[in-house]
């Protein structure tokens, strides 16, 4: 499985009184990730919502958090597809602070008929654009 590569620093509007970045962040960072593969893919989220037949909403979302990250810390996050669904799609996390693994995340995404709010399939590119990224 291919893995994509994000990386970026935690600013400091991110961080707690300690110098900690905020949990609630990383789904910001792991959002921004996502959001840089797909273009990656040839799939532009922007260009996906515009056309207006779908929305794409967030249905799941978990993390584990190991070693804290703190401000100017440098991360790089890792990406890879989870295998996808009749209607939904995800992503596999791993971040990173100079090798070491600090947290890791999933999140999972369905494609909902933007008329009737209802799921609809995969569309034939976006499903083979995904499993060309995880093979």
């Amino acid at each position: 499985m291919k893995s994509f590569r994000h990386r970026f620093r935690i600013p400091f509007h991110e961080v707690d009184a300690a110098g900690l970045m905020f949990h609630a962040h990383l789904f910001s960072h792991a959002h921004d990730a996502y959001a840089a593969l797909m273009g990656e893919m040839g799939l532009d989220l922007k260009t996906v919502l515009e056309e207006g037949r779908y929305l794409l909403p967030l249905v799941h979302a978990e993390a584990d958090f190991r070693l804290p990250m703190g401000l100017d810390d440098e991360i790089e996050v890792t990406l890879e597809a989870a295998p996808p669904g009749k209607s939904s799609f995800g992503f596999h996390y791993a971040f990173h602070r100079k090798g070491e693994l600090c947290a890791t995340a999933l999140t999972r995404h369905v494609f909902l008929n933007r008329e009737t709010g209802k799921p609809a399939a995969l569309p034939p590119e976006f499903r083979q654009a995904l499993q060309e990224s995880a093979d």
